[in-house]
């Protein structure tokens, strides 16, 4: 897994097309290129109710962010500088996940995205 320094730019949590509650975390590397983070569904359709309702992955995906950035907001996300972790080079670099740096009190142990989604598969 590589990692690669990141600032954000802008954070927030939004429904999308046909009320898909997601996020999105836009950053740009350290060498120049820029990247959006996100846009997992947070909810799923449920089909007795015809709509769509939150999940508890979605609830822990939006708390574990909050935490491992150390904010109480998406949006006060905005100008930190983190690690992303992920594969590929360049314009090919697929992002899995990311933390906060040591010197800003973060751990040793990345927050990757698929981890968290597995607890609940």
């Amino acid at each position: 897994m590589i990692k690669k320094l990141a600032k954000i730019t802008s954070a927030k949590l939004q429904i999308q097309e046909r009320g898909i509650l997601t996020f999105w975390i836009h950053i740009v590397h350290e060498d120049g290129g820029c990247q959006a983070i996100g846009g997992f569904a947070l909810d799923d359709y449920d089909e007795k109710t015809e709509s769509r309702v939150g999940t508890v992955y979605g609830c822990e995906m939006i708390r574990r962010l909050l935490l491992e950035l150390d904010v109480d907001d998406f949006s006060e996300m905005k100008d930190q500088i983190i690690w992303v972790y992920g594969e590929g080079e360049d314009f090919n670099f697929r992002i899995s996940g990311l933390s906060k740096l040591k010197v800003n009190g973060g751990n040793d142990k990345p927050l990757i995205f698929v981890d968290i989604l597995n607890e609940f598969i």
